[in-house]
Parts: C-alpha cells; structure tokens; sequence
C-alpha cells in the first residue's frame, strides 16, 4: 500500500485507460460557457499588450498570424486536463489551442492552492485530486461523475471575496498561463511539427527545451517571475505518466511518441537551471531584489526536485496508489501532518472498537497505519488511512475474532484480525480479492488518549 506495499496493484503496464470521457463531465456546458466570456479575453489582453510588445521584430514577423483558440473543450479529448497545445491547420494556418476546460480546472486547483497555503493547511491535496482523477474511473463515484475540485477541496463558496487569497491566486494562475501561452507560441516560433513516430525522442526533447527557453527568456525580458511555475508541474507531475507506469522502455518510448508535451525528469532540470540562471533579470524591477530573486531562485529549486520526485520509481508508483486510493473525504482541509480521520470518541474498552496505529505491510515492507473501528453488537465497520489514501473495512466478530473485508478505490479483500491476548493489541492479515492472507499484515495497537 505503499511503494512496495502491493495491495493488488499491478503496475506493469499504464493502469487506467484515459479517463477522458469522465473529465467531459467534471464542467457543465453552462460553466464553460460563462467562463469562456471571461478567461480567453484576459488572455488575449495580455498576449496583445504585454507579449507582442516584448518581442523582437523578427519573432513578431515569424509569429503573425498565429491565431489564439479557446474551444470549450480539448478537440483531442485524452489531453484534458492539461490541453495546451499549438497546430498548423490544413488551410495553413497556425493555432496556440488552450481548452476552457484546462485553463477552468488549472484556475480552481490554483485558487484552492492559495486558500490551503494562506490558511495554513496542508497543500497536497490539489495535487492527491488530480492523481484521484486520473487513477479512477468516473463511474465509481456517485452518478457517475468526478466531484468538482472545489467542493472536492473543502474550499468555501466565499473564498474569492477574500483579497489576499485572490492576489495569490493570482500570482500562481496568471504566471503559469502566460508562460504555457509562450511556449506554445515558442513552438510555433520554431516550426516544431509536433510528436509522432516520425519525430525521435531527442528531437521532442531539443524542441520543449526550446519552447521553454523561448518562455522564459520573453518573461525574463518583461521582469514577470514566473512564481506559479512550481505549482503548475508540481500538479502536471500528478498527472503524466511516468517510465514506471509503464512495463519497459519500449512502451514508455511508444508513449513518449505519441505525448504532445513529454515531461521529463530532464526537462525538469532544463527549466531549473534556465530560470535560476534569468534569476536576477526577473527580480530586476521587484522593489526587493534580493528577496524577490530569493524566492525565483527557490522556485527553481522546487523544480529541480521535481526532476528527482520524476526519476524515483516509489515515489512515482507511490503516486499511482493515491490516486486509485483517494477518496473524497481524504480530500477535505487539514492541517498538515493531521491524520486522515479522527479519533473514535469516546475510545471504546470492548475488543475492535477504537482507534488504533500500528503497522501494515507485506513481503516488500510495511507502513505506519492508522485505523478507526465502530461497533455495534457483532457488527464492526471502519476507517484505515496510512498516507496514501483512505480504506474502508466491514465485518463480524466471530468467536472472538473479526473476520471483514476491505476496499481501497477499486481493489478490494479479505482478513482476520484477532487480539493479542492480555495486552489488547490487534493483529491480523489481509489477502486480495477472495483470500484472507495472501497479501500481508496487521500489527495493531491503541493509540493513547491525548
């Protein structure tokens, strides 16, 4: 249930097919549409006023005629959530694509993003819900529809009359937008023809690194630190699929083939060090020039993590896990390092009733588990959180010991656990699909009142 707690997960192949006809439905027609009047317009206005003014008069010739297009939803639905791209029609003309829907579900995620940091509260969320959307399918939530990222998110209905959240959100959804607009028009600029089997790894690597050196060169020009660039792969990294999603390098080479935008742990670093390296050009009209480059210089920093967190095969199988284990009520705000689900109260003194912590684990490793039991008469439900997700169990207690199943997202099983005589610990083991041991352990105990 963790790296290297399997928990009937096999990841030797991409795990879900695209979840693009559930993302189809995360926005109503209607909210496109409204949003549509507004977004594509701010776009515009600062790809008018502010970018073509920065650029040189040979690449404002090159890029002329290159049409910004804002459909309601991707025209190559498996690119939602993130559909950004650019494209030469077959009349010849050139288009930067961005969906509403994208730039729609960015805007929230965003939004959220700054209401957690300026609240305190933990920041992983935004990025656990994206992983949630692409590791489950639509079908398993009610009426068959993901819920939406703020409601999802726990954030209040109020959140945009307040000032300070809505500058932040600012910061992070405006730079982000601006620099993805420059590096489609970065492509457009250089004549990339795009990805395909006709296009080498390596020339789909030399040509992102050029769209984003294109991008922060022209930011660097207008001194526009591109803060919210951390917050935006940080989310896509949730997102991509990654060499350890796939069974081998053949397939993760086809799949990069076919990827519109390949993030890679190399490009990662490409962008660390270019924006580290334009540190004091962004920073150059901050009233604060030390603190202002202080804080580019830790946004490349954060990238360059990035590039690490893309390379590690844990982390990146780890992630996989949290999206098929999420469920909507781990979502909700906390503060950071608070449990995923409270306390039983009061604690109770019959055996499988409580709160418990302890250890889960299989032949790979284990991880610290928390668990959460109710009871009445016989019948004993409850709650497991151990980091990456939220698991819930239901059984019987049957000559003194509970015999339950479980369900973690879409897996599902069987255990036992059973009290350890005289001391009230619990232990026990858990099995895949029909069997009550085939996967690990349980070793349990109460957690002590605070």
């Amino acid at each position: 249930m963790n790296a290297g707690l399997r928990f009937g997960l096999a990841l030797s192949c991409w795990l879900l097919a695209s979840p693009a006809a559930g993302m189809a439905t995360l926005y109503s027609d209607a909210t496109l549409t409204y949003w549509s009047r507004i977004t594509p317009q701010d776009i515009r206005r600062v790809h008018h006023e502010s970018l073509l003014p920065a650029l040189e008069a040979e690449e404002r010739a090159q890029l002329a005629g290159v049409e910004l297009a804002f459909p309601l939803r991707c025209p190559v639905p498996a690119s939602e959530p993130f559909c950004y791209y650019q494209q030469t029609l077959v009349d010849g003309r050139r288009q930067v694509v961005m969906s509403v829907a994208s730039l729609r579900l960015f805007g929230d995620l965003a939004l959220s993003m700054a209401w957690l940091q300026l609240e305190g509260l933990s920041i992983e969320t935004p990025g656990q819900y994206l992983a949630m959307l692409r590791h489950r399918r639509s079908e398993s939530f009610p009426e068959g529809r993901y819920p939406p990222p703020m409601e999802a998110l726990g954030v209040p209905d109020e959140v945009r009359e307040r000032t300070e959240v809505m500058e932040l959100y600012g910061k992070i959804f405006t730079s982000s937008v601006v620099f993805v607009l420059l590096h489609e028009l970065g492509h457009a600029l250089h004549r990339h023809p795009g990805y395909g089997p006709e296009v080498s790894r390596e020339a789909a690597r030399r040509h992102e690194a050029e769209a984003d050196d294109f991008a922060l060169d022209v930011m660097a020009r207008l001194a526009y630190p591109p803060l919210g660039m951390s917050v935006f792969f940080t989310l896509l990294a949730h997102w991509e699929p990654n060499r350890w999603h796939f069974a081998d390098e053949a397939a993760y080479r086809a799949h990069l083939a076919e990827a519109t935008h390949p993030l890679t742990s190399d490009r990662l670093r490409g962008l660390a060090s270019t924006l580290a390296g334009h540190s004091d050009a962004f920073a150059r009209a901050e009233p604060d020039f030390v603190a202002a480059r202080e804080r580019i210089l830790g946004v490349a920093e954060e990238i360059g993590r990035l590039a690490g967190f893309m390379d590690d095969r844990d982390i990146q199988e780890g992630i996989v896990r949290l999206g098929r284990a999420t469920d909507p009520a781990v979502l909700q705000p906390r503060r950071a390092g608070e449990p995923v689900v409270d306390r039983a109260t009061p604690d109770g003194v019959r055996p499988f009733e409580g709160t418990f912590l302890g250890k889960l684990g299989d032949v790979s490793g284990e991880l610290p588990v928390r668990l959460v039991l109710e009871r009445q008469g016989s019948r004993v439900q409850g709650v497991f959180t151990y980091g990456l997700g939220l698991g819930h169990l239901e059984g019987e207690v049957q000559a003194g010991r509970l015999h339950f199943g479980w369900t973690l997202g879409l897996e599902q099983g069987l255990g036992v656990l059973e009290v350890t005589s005289g001391d009230g610990r619990l232990h026990g083991s858990w099995g895949r699909e029909r069997s009550t041991d085939d996967g690990g352990y349980w070793e349990l105990w109460r957690e002590e009142a605070h």
